[in-house]
């Protein structure tokens, strides 16, 4: 059963009831590559959560990356300009988990074992373990104006984010569901028009409290610039196996240290 803690946070249909539910909502992330859990916090708990994130602002790092559209290393097979090659950035500011309080709401979310076995049997997985390094499991990301996350696919198999606050022009999620490969190829023809912007995917319309599951090895997406205000984002991240850490290459361009 849910503690009373997390319970006083969740929106009203979140209860014991609704996570038994976890093997038909896994067809519908299965099908649709993202399940969106709509006001999933609650007000009195997303303004305890708002607040906390704004008292840790200040001590957030500002980082700036660029990659590939497939986050690996530039392969001279194809020429610079190719989908494979094309570079993407992303700028925005963010705490690392060792500076999130223990008692914070996050933290109790994240360690819940509730909520991690029913993310076990959403997301088909025996078990999942933070991450070994203490910066990695839950992070807080804040996009100013002018921040975006470019194009990409996920090197990992899901990812879940919790939408803390929202702004109030830009930062849109955009993503092609299930379209990574063709023939059991890359399809690089569809990705180039994808970052040619001669068409467009499935836009999300997240609100404040949303929490968010995707599958976003097999499908790419973008955030777009935000325009006006701040959009901040929690991501809780874990891992299939014990003992894992995140790069320290990683690590250093997130969090300006790796430990």
């Amino acid at each position: 059963m849910l503690d009373s803690d997390i319970k006083s946070i969740l929106g009203g249909k979140y209860n014991d009831s609704f996570f038994k539910q976890a093997s038909s909502l896994s067809n519908v992330l299965n099908n649709e590559g993202i399940l969106v859990f709509d006001s999933f916090i609650n007000p009195k708990g997303l303004i305890k959560l708002q607040k906390e994130a704004a008292e840790l602002k200040p001590n957030s790092y500002k980082s700036s990356s660029e990659y590939n559209a497939y986050v690996s290393d530039y392969d001279d097979k194809f020429p610079s300009e190719s989908p494979r090659n094309r570079i993407m950035s992303t700028t925005k500011k963010c705490i690392p988990n060792d500076l999130i309080p223990e008692d914070s709401i996050l933290q109790k979310l994240y360690d819940s074992s509730f909520l991690k076995d029913f993310f076990c049997e959403l997301l088909d997985k025996e078990n999942l373990y933070p991450y070994e390094d203490s910066l990695s499991s839950i992070n807080i990301n804040y996009y100013d104006k002018g921040d975006a996350l470019g194009w990409h696919f996920d090197n990992s198999d899901f990812t879940i984010t919790l939408l803390v606050k929202n702004c109030t022009k830009g930062g849109v999620y955009e993503f092609f569901n299930d379209m990574r490969y063709k023939d059991g190829k890359e399809d690089y023809d569809f990705v180039e028009k994808i970052l040619d912007n001669e068409v467009s995917g499935t836009k999300v319309d997240s609100i404040e409290g949303d929490l968010m599951i995707f599958k976003g090895n097999k499908s790419i997406h973008q955030v777009t610039a935000v325009e006006e205000g701040e959009r901040i984002l929690v991501t809780f991240n874990y891992n299939e196996k014990m003992g894992v850490s995140l790069s320290k290459k990683s690590r250093k361009t997130f969090f300006g240290r790796v430990k």
